[in-house]
């Protein structure tokens, strides 16, 4: 029995599976599920011309390439954890809403001059440091796990809340991809 693959729907489908390969279907479907989410947002990313990447509106202060920037730095953040939670350092300190929010204007207005192009690359490296330490440990993906944790918050859920908001305003553009 599988549900659609919304974030309740991917834990829903983990749930009736066997004990034995719960695990490696959990570390398949966030593999699965990070993959369609990322290649979706660079598409659209990719879709926009510079103008449409300058515009404000995928959200009420954001532009596209605002947008991005924002994805760059927290995937680099994510990409942080992983590294220390490989290394087995404690893990990074939490953020309250007012530290990220203040992180949020000041990434924002830190790459408003930054081209697409090396905000887009960030973003795709580091994603690729958070794939190759899936790879490297399946094992560790389970559930609770503190690196299935940084996946499914980082690479999931935020992505996922973004990729809404910007399909959202291409499609206020009139524009279908």
């Amino acid at each position: 029995m599988q549900e659609p693959q919304g974030h309740r729907g991917t834990h829903r489908e983990l749930i009736v599976t066997g004990a034995g390969s719960r695990s490696m279907m959990y570390a398949s479907v966030l593999a699965r599920e990070e993959l369609r989410i990322m290649e979706e947002l660079i598409s659209r990313f990719d879709s926009l011309t510079e103008a449409q990447m300058s515009v404000v509106g995928v959200t009420p202060e954001w532009s596209a390439k605002d947008l991005l920037a924002h994805l760059a730095y927290w995937e680099r953040a994510a990409a942080e954890q992983v590294r220390e939670f490989e290394a087995r350092r404690s893990p990074a300190r939490k953020y309250t809403r007012a530290q990220v929010e203040r992180i949020n204007r000041e990434v924002v207005s830190a790459n408003r001059a930054t081209p697409r192009q090396p905000l887009r690359e960030g973003l795709i490296l580091a994603r690729s440091e958070i794939v190759a330490a899936m790879k490297r440990a399946p094992e560790e993906l389970e559930e609770r796990s503190p690196l299935a944790q940084i996946v499914y918050s980082h690479c999931l859920q935020h992505r996922r809340h973004h990729l809404e908001q910007l399909r959202a305003w291409v499609a206020s553009l009139g524009k279908t991809l």
